[in-house]
């Protein structure tokens, strides 16, 4: 009887052992009432080559963006939080032997809609709105000038993560950015809005 009992409690020890190593299924997609952080980073692509009146306007050429998120899990495939980017741009050419910097910081409401949120692989659409700052700095020799703008921003985009553990999520990203200008910037563009496009690699933490 005691050689049967060591028996059965070696063949019920034997899995949680190897159980230690492995997540259960239910830890992995999304769960309500949960918060994540998300660090992320890439390139930008601006518009380039803009016309206005028979003149070529270029703000910039590819550069990098980097930012960080918040988000709160209200149901599985919705959630709420908020965003902080910055996209420095590339110099732009230049024109009359003067040059363009310009970067844009943005600070925004966001929400996610989740596909498949219960899969450890999601596919999700980001949006938001709120408050971008654009400052374009045009060098000419030793001397520059300043241009800036604050105003109204959105965004939207597509994403697609994957759960490496319980707790850590590997994504990647695209946003397309639309920011208003005030009439600050028109010496600098002649145009009342501002678009590019973010591809970010994100590393998320789930808590």
């Amino acid at each position: 009887m005691k050689k049967l009992f060591l028996a059965c409690a070696l063949l019920l020890a034997v899995p949680a052992v190897f159980a230690q190593d492995y997540y259960p299924l239910q830890d992995y997609g999304l769960r309500r009432n949960t918060t994540r952080v998300e660090f992320y980073g890439g390139m930008v692509a601006p518009q380039e080559g803009w016309s206005d009146h028979d003149t070529n306007i270029d703000l910039g050429k590819t550069g990098w963006s980097a930012g960080i998120g918040f988000q709160r899990n209200l149901i599985n495939f919705l959630s709420l939080g908020l965003d902080a980017n910055y996209a420095q741009l590339g110099d732009s050419d230049k024109v009359g032997g003067s040059y363009l910097r310009t970067g844009v910081a943005t600070a925004l409401v966001t929400g996610r809609v989740n596909f498949f949120p219960s899969s450890a692989t999601r596919l999700y659409i980001p949006f938001g709105a709120g408050i971008g700052h654009v400052f374009s700095r045009q060098k000419t020799g030793s001397s520059h000038e300043t241009f800036s703008s604050t105003k109204f921003a959105q965004m939207v985009g597509v994403g697609l993560e994957f759960d490496i553990d319980a707790d850590v999520i590997f994504g990647l990203e695209g946003r397309y950015y639309l920011v208003d200008l005030t009439d600050d910037m028109k010496p600098v563009t002649g145009r009342d809005r501002l678009h590019y496009v973010d591809i970010l690699l994100k590393l998320g933490f789930r808590f």
